[in-house]
């Protein structure tokens, strides 16, 4: 274990953003932090403000306080008259100046000691004129997913206990108190869809994992610690607990069915802080919790170079650029982690999380998902049903994730179609002719269109315990990411995981393909053969894999062995 693992990231990613800060005297530069990827600088850099000033503090070193500064500077570009700050120059989004007002409200407090009064003056100036907006702009009705009620109702309590501001406290708590009213029977925080409340055909609720972990139950967890609410602690622990049940255990993040998984990367989430905070604020509720922020901490560092968070495991490998937006977020988790957290948490005794069960049969029906483990595999298989758009996550009974013990990821699906949903917050295909989908599925091109198991949203799946371990069925189809579907195919898929691995038998196939993508390990096709092999990547997710596409025997079915 490396004992000082939080600090270490710190420091590390202040100094390669600070690689890339402008230097100029031009104020429509100045402090703007540029992105190799995206060619641009991203309108949110300046929520750095709060790990330079922990950095500063932590560090003892000038040029922290004044990358803090100039970044803080560089904010006045993209903030408006009334308070709001635009996401980007590029768009009308203004709703993430709750993360800002967050980020400056934590560097005023880290920093009571080492900001001058020129300085700090400022950073209160902007504050003020940030709650004025928020409270006025952002609650619960506005036309925003369920995670600005949770990170505005954080960033209106840091506000009205930071300016004496009751009115900011009493919104904070409706909001808090709202989010806490879209908390599932099984411990998940759904409501990653407008109207939030809203249902899909087969009972599932809006639940996106990436979000959840990195931003929305973070600051439900920052916000019980803020105003010290007890019972809200005690629900929270469990909600924390429910999505512990996602985390693979190399510390990566099981996002590959969730509803905005066009943003999804191994680690978390590509715009957002980061899982730290709401782990180790638990962290003497539960061993396993500090346990979680550990691996989690190295599965950044893994996919760490050069100073930069890479959007994925392979991204470096694959020649791809580091979105500094990744970078520039995570700090200020790993600062809060510095500034708050016993060190005793930080160097944690190591201890198990649900994942590293080698016995696990597991089924959520909020999300329509199965996880099974047996021996040193780990599966999910999804029909969830809610909202496919933007590409889509996974549905049709799909096998969405396979884990090793020993390997780590060996198939890790996300979208079907690469998106950019949000166009400054998502890097750009470079060789389109090789970046395709992560997800095992059925394929079939009629009249140009292309049909997929993936998109089908009227599967049925069900799962049972078998001889030696667990079997996952699923009757399902084909249909276009439009939702029209091919009538003639009606596939049945089989998925069972042992100790040896996972069979995969597919029935009434007749002129389809299957495309099996393999980050790691080995396939052996016991029926079937294999038309076409190539090596693929794609950006959601983050992996490189060689993409099987099996076509049937002629009886229709195609059966194969995955092992590590």
């Amino acid at each position: 274990m490396r004992e000082n693992l939080y600090r270490e990231l710190l420091k590390k990613y202040c100094d390669a953003l600070i690689s890339l800060q402008d230097k100029s005297d031009d104020k429509a530069l100045k402090g703007g932090i540029y992105c190799r990827a995206c060619k641009n600088i991203h309108g949110r850099c300046p929520d750095a403000v709060y790990g330079f000033v922990v950095a500063a503090k932590t560090f003892g070193d000038e040029k922290y306080l004044q990358a803090a500064k100039d970044v803080f500077a560089y904010g006045e570009n993209l903030l408006c008259d009334d308070g709001g700050m635009y996401n980007d120059a590029q768009t009308t989004w203004r709703y993430t100046t709750t993360f800002h007002q967050t980020a400056v409200i934590e560097a005023l407090r880290a920093g009571s000691e080492i900001l001058d009064k020129t300085t700090k003056s400022a950073f209160e100036n902007r504050a003020r004129r940030m709650a004025k907006w928020l409270y006025e702009n952002l609650d619960e009705h506005s036309p925003a997913n369920i995670n600005y009620a949770t990170t505005n109702g954080l960033a209106l309590a840091l506000s009205g206990k930071y300016f004496h501001e009751q009115k900011y406290l009493d919104r904070a708590k409706r909001l808090i108190a709202y989010a806490m009213n879209h908390i599932s029977e099984s411990g998940f925080l759904y409501g990653e869809s407008k109207p939030h409340d809203k249902i899909s055909d087969k009972g599932c609720k809006s639940i996106d994992i990436g979000y959840n972990v990195e931003e929305s139950v973070p600051a439900l967890v920052k916000y019980a610690y803020e105003v010290d609410e007890k019972d809200l602690k005690e629900k929270l622990v469990d909600v924390v607990r429910a999505h512990l049940d996602f985390m693979f255990p190399d510390g990566g993040w099981d996002n590959s069915f969730g509803n905005r998984n066009n943003k999804w990367t191994y680690w978390g989430s590509r715009t957002s802080d980061g899982c730290a905070p709401m782990f180790l604020l638990f962290a003497d509720k539960d061993p396993a919790f500090a346990e979680a922020a550990y691996r989690n901490a190295e599965m950044l560092d893994k996919c760490t170079q050069d100073g930069f968070l890479y959007g994925g495991p392979h991204y470096y490998k694959r020649g791809e650029y580091a979105c500094t937006h990744h970078t520039f977020e995570h700090i200020n988790s790993l600062a809060f982690a510095v500034d708050h957290i016993d060190e005793k948490y930080l160097s944690p005794k190591r201890t198990a999380i649900p994942s590293d069960s080698t016995n696990l049969f597991r089924y959520y029906p909020v999300v329509r998902t199965f996880k099974i483990a047996k021996g040193d595999y780990l599966a999910t298989v999804t029909d969830y049903d809610f909202d496919l758009i933007f590409g889509g996550h996974a549905t049709g009974g799909t096998l969405t994730a396979l884990y090793n013990r020993k390997i780590g990821p060996m198939i890790m699906g996300s979208v079907t179609d690469y998106v950019l949903v949000e166009p400054t917050n998502m890097q750009q295909v470079k060789d389109r002719e090789n970046h395709r989908s992560l997800l095992p599925r059925l394929v079939k091109t009629v009249d140009d269109k292309e049909y997929s198991s993936t998109f089908y949203l009227q599967a049925e799946m069900a799962g049972i315990e078998v001889k030696d371990g667990y079997r996952i069925s699923a009757t399902t189809g084909l249909s276009t990411n439009k939702g029209e579907n091919l009538s003639s195919a009606k596939p049945k898929i089989e998925y069972i995981l042992t100790e040896n691995g996972l069979k995969i038998s597919i029935s009434r196939a007749e002129g389809l393909k299957f495309s099996l993508p393999l980050i790691g390990g080995n396939v052996k096709i016991t029926c079937g053969e294999i038309e076409n092999k190539k090596e693929i990547f794609f950006l959601t997710g983050g992996f490189i894999a060689q993409e099987y596409r099996i076509i049937p025997n002629c009886d229709g079915k195609i059966e194969c062995i995955v092992t590590a």
